[in-house]
């Protein structure tokens, strides 16, 4: 049986569903109360109240479909058990608000990482059965884990050889570790600056170690416009072709990643459009932590940029629905 449409309007690939059960759970798994702290409290629960006021503030911004991600409260957790019974719990939460509300929402899928087998076991419950979950577009993996273990890791290449058989976007998503460096979080900088630091270097590790060539149908989704990549594309390219930091241009690798617009300063997005190409860029709104007149912003300054009528379109919903293949 076919799914049912999608809600008319902007697709919003960056949000997040927090209840305070799963957070209680990873606390209990031995996750720092002061790194789930910041999830709480916000309205992004998944009671029926929160996801009513949560729709309604879609309506207001003309967003018809949320795609919701746990990280960067993503099951990593210390013992394999207790990071593949979290993962069960919110993927299977986001499973029944999906169902709930099957035109409203999409899901990256959270993965019990490091460890493999777990991963591994988690993508073939939802996506082998004779009913694979619906609404599933992709998994979110943190740019780093608590371990230090990171997305470009080899010991991880079965994951990535899975999600590269199946076609699965990897959204990146920072963790507020301050990209491991005392100089960011020290200084309360993790998620001002820090989150973009994240990003970026996530990439940069997976370029670097070919992972664009090697896993290219598991295509990347990387949030707040890449954090610096953009600014730095001429240097990046300098770098290959001076010193052969990378197997493969830079520039060229840049143009196969997608990110999402949740910068909301309109000199960046028209930047990256130039940069990467405008079909590249994904709306996103960062909710909950971007909230009422910030959420209505996320799409406005999309709607109200430099880009073409054409251009903004794609960024507003057609690119998600061609990454997606809705």
């Amino acid at each position: 049986m076919s799914e049912p449409p999608l809600a008319p309007g902007a697709i919003d690939t960056h949000a997040h569903v927090y209840p305070d059960a799963y957070l209680d759970l990873l606390e209990r798994g031995g996750r720092d109360p002061e790194t789930t702290r910041i999830a709480r409290g916000m309205g992004a629960g998944s009671g029926e109240a929160e996801i009513a006021a949560r729709l309604a503030l879609m309506d207001r911004a003309g967003v018809g479909v949320q795609v919701l991600a746990a990280t960067p409260q993503s099951p990593s957790l210390a013992d394999p058990e207790d990071a593949a019974r979290a993962a069960r719990w919110i993927n299977d939460e986001y499973l029944r608000l999906q169902a709930a509300h099957p035109d409203r929402f999409l899901i990256y899928l959270a993965l019990p990482l490091p460890h493999v087998a777990e991963s591994l076991a988690e993508l073939t419950r939802l996506l082998d059965g004779p009913e694979p979950a619906a609404g599933v577009v992709g998994v979110s993996l943190p740019t780093v884990l608590p371990d230090g273990t990171v997305p470009a890791d080899p010991r991880l290449d079965p994951v990535w050889e899975d999600l590269d058989r199946r076609g699965l976007v990897v959204n990146l998503h920072p963790t507020g570790s301050g990209a491991g460096s005392p100089l960011i979080a020290d200084h309360g900088l993790a998620w001002v600056n820090g989150a973009p630091v994240e990003d970026a270097t996530a990439v940069l590790q997976l370029m670097a170690a070919d992972h664009l060539r090697r896993f290219p149908r598991a295509r990347l989704h990387v949030a707040h416009l890449g954090g610096d990549l953009p600014f730095l594309a001429q240097r990046l390219e300098d770098n290959h072709e001076d010193w052969g930091q990378f197997p493969a241009s830079p520039r060229t690798m840049l143009r196969q990643i997608h990110y999402d617009a949740a910068n909301f300063h309109e000199p960046s997005l028209a930047m990256t459009a130039e940069t990467v190409g405008a079909e590249q860029i994904l709306a996103g709104s960062d909710f909950p932590y971007f909230q009422d007149a910030k959420y209505v912003r996320a799409f406005e300054y999309v709607r109200t940029s430099r880009l073409s009528p054409t251009e903004r379109d794609g960024v507003l919903g057609a690119n998600a629905r061609r990454l997606y293949g809705l």
